[in-house]
């Protein structure tokens, strides 16, 4: 996907998710029980002003977090999605800077996951007052893709991922992609914090099988929003084994 092109669903999401707020922010969050719209209103916030600084700044560290204030949320959240677009428009996507993520740490991380991020948050506020506004099928499918090569899957080198030989098939029904992603166990000690996996619940994206035990389809935006735990099971179709696919997302569930 172009980095402009993640820049227009930045603003565009973001504008979805202040219009939510505006319709009222003491609305529960029916996929996050303890959050109401102004709790999530807030915390995007909070990241838009974090990664704004990281990427305005250059910073190779991650910096401390700004907290939303109690009042003024609406337009303390509209500021702080202008920084944040300000910084990216500001930022060549190849230029170094602090990422969680120790593969890729470049300004073009902040750009998708900053796209998803938001994305995200406005079907959270969204769904706090009914209907979503529709989703576009190219940024669920990059949207897909993230959560199952970096986001959950994808892991780092200092691990040891072992498959276990059970295979899932992922498959957009209005979109040209698909992933096939291999069952097993992660394991190994952080580099950076020192913490030590053992017989993690994990997969990993691996070239098409021949015969995968499991299908999932659905369109793009339903495969995205179920991995994120933000869409029903039910909105997929499932063929083969249908365990798998749940155990596909309670491994999502686990690392989000």
């Amino acid at each position: 996907m172009e980095w402009t092109t993640y820049l227009g669903h930045i603003r565009s999401d973001g504008e979805l998710l202040a219009r939510a707020g505006e319709a009222g922010l003491e609305a529960d969050v029916p996929c996050c029980p303890e959050w109401t719209v102004g709790d999530v209103v807030a915390h995007t916030g909070e990241i838009h002003r974090h990664r704004a600084r990281t990427v305005a700044e250059r910073l190779i560290e991650n910096p401390e977090p700004e907290q939303a204030p109690e009042i003024g949320l609406i337009a303390w959240y509209r500021e702080s999605l202008d920084r944040l677009l300000d910084a990216l428009t500001s930022a060549d996507p190849s230029e170094s800077v602090y990422t969680w993520r120790p593969e890729d740490q470049t300004v073009g991380f902040w750009y998708q996951r900053m796209a998803h991020e938001t994305l995200i948050h406005r079907i959270d506020a969204e769904q706090g007052h009914g209907p979503v506004s529709p989703i576009d099928a190219d940024l669920a499918a990059d949207g897909i893709d993230e959560v199952l090569t970096k986001y959950v899957g994808g892991y780092p080198e200092w691990g040891t991922f072992t498959a276990d030989g059970c295979s899932v098939r992922i498959v957009c029904s209005d979109n040209p992609s698909q992933w096939d992603i291999s069952y097993g166990q992660f394991e190994g000690t952080s580099l950076i914090t020192g913490t030590t996996y053992e017989n993690l619940p994990a997969f990993e994206v691996v070239d098409p099988v021949e015969q995968p035990e499991t299908v999932i389809e659905g369109t793009a935006a339903d495969l995205d929003l179920w991995l994120w735990g933000r869409g029903p099971f039910e909105s997929l179709t499932t063929t083969g084994n249908e365990q798998l696919a749940h155990r596909l997302r309670q491994i999502c569930a686990d690392d989000m």
